[in-house]
């Protein structure tokens, strides 16, 4: 059987990908899948610069704003959905372009995942426990004792919690269960167009783009999150720009300076992407040029 196409548009925040995917989108019969974890949020259109109505009533997007805030986006859950909209792309004889900036989404789709059994009740009440009475340090050396060569940060409180409470259940912490992923889209070839200028000018664009999201209406779309009474610990409520405009609703900061931690955080979002990228040896393997 001959292999299909999927075309991956991949690259830091501010480089241009949903900006691509249409140009290639208005010459060829295709559709616009997101793997961005933050532009499946309704309530998150503004923050995250997801594509306007306009752009997407041209061209056909798919897992844009299709989860409330109070809902949790896993990999697992977004492989799913995308594979779903992908082979209805193949049905219909369409070119799938997967456009986002979330590695471990795309890691997933290229690569599988495991299935990693669902944490049941009393046990994650345990882990809570635990954590609660011995600490996060205890739950993590945990970890350490089963698997030694862990690459779970020490601070990083909810894929501990999450390894821990495997470990509690099973006798295998996240990572074992990881070692052994499956695909379930077989027989495709991915191209891969990565974006990305040079880090300054992302920068620069990224700067810009906080200046409009404000011209936008940011904080009234932070208003409306804070009104619905999300718990902090929502991935919407982690999103750049959250916590800074609440803490200028709040009358902490002034809007100069709730701009100015987020041009910051920002940037710093931007290295995180670019070294994950090399680290992974995420490399462009089409010229764009040729879907033009």
């Amino acid at each position: 059987m001959k292999k299909r196409d999927i075309l991956v548009i991949f690259g830091p925040t501010a480089s241009g990908k949903s900006k691509l995917a249409t140009q290639i989108a208005s010459n060829q019969k295709s559709v616009i899948i997101n793997f961005d974890s933050l532009q499946v949020y309704r309530d998150l259109k503004i923050l995250t610069d997801r594509p306007d109505d306009e752009i997407c009533k041209k061209y056909d997007h798919r897992l844009y704003g299709i989860l409330n805030g109070s809902e949790i986006c896993s990999a697992a859950f977004w492989l799913e959905k995308a594979e779903h909209e992908i082979n209805n792309c193949f049905n219909n004889k369409l070119l799938p372009i997967v456009v986002g900036g979330t590695g471990l989404y795309l890691k997933a789709l290229m690569h599988g995942l495991s299935e990693i059994p669902s944490i049941e009740k009393n046990i994650g009440e345990q882990a809570q426990m635990d954590l609660e009475t011995k600490g996060l340090d205890h739950l993590y050396k945990k970890i350490l004792t089963r698997y030694s060569s862990t690459k779970i940060n020490s601070n990083d409180k909810q894929r501990i919690i999450r390894s821990y409470s495997l470990w509690l259940q099973t006798g295998k912490v996240l990572e074992e269960w990881q070692l052994n992923p499956y695909k379930k889209i077989d027989n495709v070839n991915y191209r891969l167009i990565v974006t990305g200028n040079l880090r300054e000018e992302l920068y620069k664009s990224a700067e810009q783009r906080v200046e409009n999201m404000f011209i936008n209406g940011a904080v009234a779309e932070v208003q409306s999150l804070i009104e619905k009474n999300y718990s902090s610990e929502l991935s919407v409520m982690k999103a750049i720009g959250v916590r800074e405009i609440k803490s200028f609703i709040d009358g902490k900061i002034s809007l100069d300076e709730a701009k100015s931690i987020m041009k910051k955080n920002t940037r710093n979002y931007i290295k995180r992407q670019d070294t994950w990228i090399k680290g992974n040896n995420i490399t462009q393997n089409v010229n764009f040029k040729k879907y033009l």
